[in-house]
């Protein structure tokens, strides 16, 4: 910019010019001009001198940084066996040295491939919840990092309520800022929503998201660039632990992204509109087999377009992704998908390059 630090701007010089040279809008002698700078600058045009670099994994381009956290004994204690129904999940507990075996592979797979990890350390060691242990900390997708910062989630278990403490704290201590956190009787656990584009994303009503939870968080989606945020629904238990109930959690259960309109799916899992949407927005889906399921396979990370990384044991949607010119990256994570989550809930994404969009500019 010139001394006005806009193209024709009024004339400062020499040594003021200098000094003021980078200031938007300076005019000497005047006072800042807040109604241009207010209107014309916007807060992700200075992200990058505020916060150090342009935050934000906002769809499926390249993955450039994202953070996890190693497993602890607050993954395997005794008192889940007592009432695995409370703490959803099937009773099998993992072996934890396999466990920190199979997340420590993943994060060398990551580096192998040019992603850097972050190593994030939970506040407390063990991390606590509101009630008592805190059961699930390894899953560190629970912060949602979108174009300029993170969306801090209110958890929907008592074993989880509390987490958001370590979540914005540890994004804070890597200088990531906190765009907003879900407060008051919303419950979003938004880590889950599953961004398919630069300007598309999943958001589902389920157990773990209620209403008030998206009405919350649905405009700041939008104001980092989403045009579309479809809301979907899923089934729910009552009272009986069911083994789909995973699945019906969380979104990032049963799609993953392939590319700007390509998607892996598991149909029961969520509701036949959202399936209607998919299609009429113009999107191929395949069909993750039945008897895979349970080895996690649409909870894979996009690493870029039709390049994913994905759980080695499911074998036929792998062959299935490779028909429809996906490269599949495998990784051995049975063992760690015993305490209820995959690949891509243990990956907080922090940075992305621009990606595809799904709908015309």
């Amino acid at each position: 910019m010139t001394a006005q630090n806009e193209p024709g701007g009024g004339a400062a010089h020499g040594k003021v010019a200098d000094a003021f040279k980078d200031f938007p809008y300076y005019k000497e002698g005047a006072v800042p001009q807040y109604h241009r700078y207010h209107a014309e600058v916007s807060y992700l045009d200075e992200l990058e001198r505020i916060w150090g670099k342009r935050w934000g994994a906002q769809g499926i381009g390249r993955l450039r940084e994202v953070a996890m956290v190693k497993p602890t004994e607050a993954e395997v204690l005794q008192l889940y066996e007592q009432d695995s129904a409370f703490f959803v999940f099937n009773g099998i507990t993992p072996k934890l040295d396999l466990m920190r075996e199979q997340h420590h592979g993943l994060a060398k797979l990551y580096e192998s491939l040019g992603v850097k990890v972050h190593e994030l350390r939970w506040a407390d060691d063990p991390p606590r919840s509101a009630y008592g242990p805190m059961k699930r900390g390894i899953s560190a997708a629970a912060g949602f990092v979108v174009n300029g910062g993170a969306i801090i989630p209110r958890e929907a278990t008592p074993y989880w309520r509390g987490r958001s403490r370590y979540v914005a704290k540890a994004l804070m201590e890597l200088g990531c800022p906190i765009l907003y956190t879900v407060h008051g009787k919303g419950v979003c656990e938004i880590g889950a929503s599953v961004r398919m584009s630069d300007d598309f994303v999943v958001l589902m009503l389920s157990t773990d998201c209620n209403r008030e939870g998206a009405e919350q968080v649905i405009p700041v989606l939008e104001r980092s660039g989403y045009k579309r945020v479809l809301l979907s629904a899923s089934p729910g238990p009552l009272y009986d632990y069911h083994e789909e109930v995973p699945g019906w959690m969380h979104a990032d259960m049963w799609i993953m992204p392939l590319d700007a309109r390509l998607a892996l799916i598991y149909p029961p899992w969520c509701d036949y509109q959202t399936i209607r949407d998919l299609h009429e927005i113009g999107y191929t889906l395949i069909e993750a087999p039945r008897e895979e399921v349970n080895l996690y396979p649409t909870n894979g990370i996009t690493l870029e377009p039709r390049r994913v990384i994905m759980n080695a044991s499911a074998v036929k949607t792998r062959r299935l992704l490779e028909q429809h010119k996906v490269e599949v990256i495998p990784i051995e994570y049975d063992e760690v998908h015993k305490y209820g989550g995959g690949v891509r809930c243990n990956t907080m994404q922090l940075v992305r390059d621009p990606g595809p969009c799904t709908f015309a500019a």
